[in-house]
Order: structure tokens, then C-alpha cells, then sequence
């Protein structure tokens, strides 16, 4: 009975320790993917970890004895000791055996070896648990990458590029085996205009506006204003509430809007035609410490309604933001993924500029269509490393 007890838990043993090392593989992956991909709370490596510690706990109890015994002998000054080699049984005792209809088990697997050395090998390899865990991790292996490694559906002739590049961007095996490749460094967080005159804006903190149920209730998109000007305090409160920076954790600096990785790829431009103390003209808002960078003096009205496909309210109402994306700032670390995260988050700080207008009394309105090339250029950026992906008017009403 004991000798039974003791083959059940040698198989135990050997079945928790093949599993431990595939749920200790599947862990480590799917740890890199939540960290690449930026998944918080990762079910699979979750539970995957969890089932780890239990199944180390019970390799523990089950090998409980062994491992005191190890760690006494390793602890105390006891001389190394040598394989004990075991003899095959006498031929008589193999004769009893036989009579008395008990199986006889080969005296050793080197025998087998002997007469067939290959085969011999073989069956060492397959019987091992080094082996045992090889076929298992190859088994699993060969399935992950049939899976990961198979071609992206197949797209018809003339779709859309967008469809296109929708499907090349999904998350696959593929993508996690992708980062090993360079794309590039990390840039700076912040764009700053060293030689542009600044600007200092107004603090925001002291603003009470609407309660967030009512600005989202009352929020439009609004292409009518009343051409009163905008006063300096409320395009400081405009901006802060957009994307401006209101806490710190952890020696990192957050914003108002969510971020992937908080990296920040958007950067705020404002076309000025009528915002008390202000030239009317291009600027930049430097976020890090909350003021305006003039870069060109002027009035830009009839070149941002040309730009902006000559919708006339562009150049009515008190400014124009457009955003623009950094793509370094997101592709260092998302790779293919990093133009839809740049849209993301355009789309929060979008949001952001209506509520917060709509809270201050005044309207805005959101604008996808305008010419790229001509806003760029009037923006002095390249199109390429950073490239303007949205406007929004804001206006009085």
C-alpha cells in the first residue's frame, strides 16, 4: 500500500512540475504582452499567476521531506555523496518472482540501450521528465505559433486603407514578437519654443462652472458666436481643462485627459483672432508651466477658413485649437498600434474642449476636414514626425 501511495505521488509530482513549467512560461508571456501592450489587470495573467503559486505550494508539500533533508545536508559538513549504482536482481529471485506470477521489470534501461542504442535513447528521452516537459512545451509551442503566425484575413480589392490598416494593427503574436525590432527612442515630453516671447496665463483653480451632468446635457456643437471677446482668464481655464497638467503621482506629471502610458503625444495650437490682451496670430500652449509661446503675429482668419475647407465659422469665432500628434512620443512603445491611440486620445481632449466651454458659456465646434498639407505648413511641422489631426472652434455665443 505504501509503495502504491508512493507511485501516485511520484506521478503527481511529475504531472504538477510539467504543469508548473508551462503556466510559469505562459505567465512570463503573458506578463510581457500586459506590459507591451499596456493591459491593466490582465485576466490571463492573472489567473495564470495565481495558479502558479498554488501549484508551487502543493510541489512544495508534496516534496516537502525531500527539500529539509536537501537543506539540512547542504546546511551541515557532510562529504558529497556518490550515485548509488543498483544491481540487478539474482537469477533466483527472478525465478520466484516468475512462480509466483509477479511482473519482472529489466534489471535497467541500459540494457535495452545495449541491444538497440538508439531506441534506447528514445525511450530514456521520452520516459525523463526533462523529456516529458520538452514534448509538452514543443506540442504548446507548435499550437501558439500555428495560431500567432497564421496570415490576417484577407482584405477585397479596393477597400478602404483605413479597414487596411485596422487589421494589420490588432494585437497578435506577430506584433509581441515585433518589439524586438528598433522603433526608435523615447522623445522629449514636452515641445517648448525656446525663442518665442511667453505668454503667462492666469490661474484657473478659483473657476466654478456648470456640475458635469449639465455640461454634458446642454453640450452641441455650436458654429454661431456672438463676437464678443474672449477674455484672457477664461482661454487660461479653456486650456487647463483641456489637457492641462492638475496633479502628480509618483514623480510623473498627469493631465486632465487620459493618456496611453501617460505619454502625451497631442500638442495645442491656437489660431488667436479675438481674446483680450492678446495679438491676434499663432500660438503654442507650452503645458509644462502653463503659458502661451507666441509664434507669428497676424491675422490668420481668412488662411484657417481656406485651411479648413472655407467654413466660414472658422474664422468667426474667438480661436481655432488644433491639435497636432507627436508619433514618437507613442511609437517608441506601441508600435503599429500608435495611430490609433493618437486619434484616442484627440478625441479625449475634443470632448474635454466642448465640456469645458459649454461649462464657461460659450460654444464649440469640432472640425475633421481641412486641408493636412496647408494646416501643417501654416503650423511649420512636417506632416511626418507631427501632423495635425484636429481642430475645434471656440466662441463666445
Amino acid at each position: 500500500m505504501k509503495v502504491k501511495t508512493r507511485r501516485i505521488r511520484h506521478d503527481v509530482s511529475y504531472l504538477i512540475s510539467a504543469v508548473l513549467l508551462v503556466l510559469a512560461a505562459l505567465t512570463a508571456t503573458t506578463g510581457l504582452a500586459s506590459d507591451l501592450w499596456d493591459l491593466n489587470d490582465f485576466v490571463y495573467h492573472k489567473y495564470a499567476g495565481y495558479t502558479v503559486a498554488v501549484l508551487a505550494l502543493a510541489h512544495v508539500y508534496l516534496h516537502g521531506g525531500r527539500l529539509v533533508a536537501y537543506a539540512r545536508w547542504r546546511l551541515g559538513k557532510h562529504p558529497g555523496r556518490r550515485r548509488r549504482v543498483v544491481e540487478p536482481p539474482p537469477a533466483s529471485a527472478t525465478a520466484e518472482r516468475e512462480a509466483q506470477g509477479r511482473p519482472v521489470y529489466p534489471a535497467s534501461e541500459d540494457s535495452q540501450a545495449q541491444s538497440s542504442p538508439a531506441l534506447g535513447r528514445a525511450l530514456r528521452a521520452l520516459s525523463s521528465r526533462r523529456g516529458f516537459v520538452g514534448l509538452a512545451l514543443g506540442g504548446l509551442g507548435g499550437i501558439v505559433l500555428g495560431r500567432g503566425l497564421r496570415p490576417g484575413p484577407a482584405l477585397p480589392h479596393g477597400v478602404d486603407v483605413g479597414v487596411i490598416y485596422h487589421e494589420w494593427s490588432k494585437p497578435s503574436l506577430l506584433s509581441l514578437l515585433g518589439t524586438v525590432a528598433n522603433w526608435g527612442r523615447q522623445p522629449a515630453l514636452y515641445k517648448e519654443y525656446a525663442w518665442a516671447e511667453q505668454i503667462p496665463l492666469p490661474s484657473p483653480d478659483d473657476f466654478r462652472g456648470l456640475y458635469t451632468e449639465d455640461a454634458i446635457q446642454r453640450r452641441r456643437s455650436v458654429r454661431d458666436y456672438s463676437g464678443q471677446p474672449m477674455t484672457l482668464e477664461e482661454l487660461s481655464r479653456l486650456l487647463y481643462y483641456t489637457g492641462g497638467i492638475n496633479a502628480e503621482r509618483w514623480g510623473h506629471r498627469l493631465r486632465s485627459a487620459p493618456s496611453a502610458g501617460a505619454l502625451y503625444p497631442i500638442e495645442v495650437y491656437l489660431v488667436v483672432h479675438q481674446v483680450d490682451s492678446l495679438k491676434p496670430g499663432l500660438y503654442h500652449y507650452a503645458v509644462r508651466n502653463h503659458v502661451l509661446e507666441l509664434l507669428r503675429a497676424g491675422d490668420l482668419q481668412g488662411k484657417i477658413v481656406r485651411h479648413g475647407l472655407m467654413q466660414e465659422f472658422l474664422g468667426q469665432a474667438n480661436l481655432v485649437l488644433v491639435f497636432t500628434a507627436i508619433f514618437q512620443r507613442l511609437r517608441w512603445r506601441y508600435q503599429e498600434r500608435t495611430y490609433r491611440y493618437a486619434l484616442l486620445e484627440a478625441g479625449h481632449l475634443g470632448q474635454n474642449v466642448y465640456l469645458a466651454a459649454t461649462s464657461m458659456g460659450m460654444g464649440a465646434c469640432a472640425v475633421g476636414a481641412f486641408l493636412d498639407d496647408d494646416v501643417n505648413a501654416m503650423l511649420e511641422v512636417d506632416g511626418q514626425h507631427e501632423a495635425a489631426i484636429y481642430m475645434l472652434s471656440v466662441g463666445k455665443v
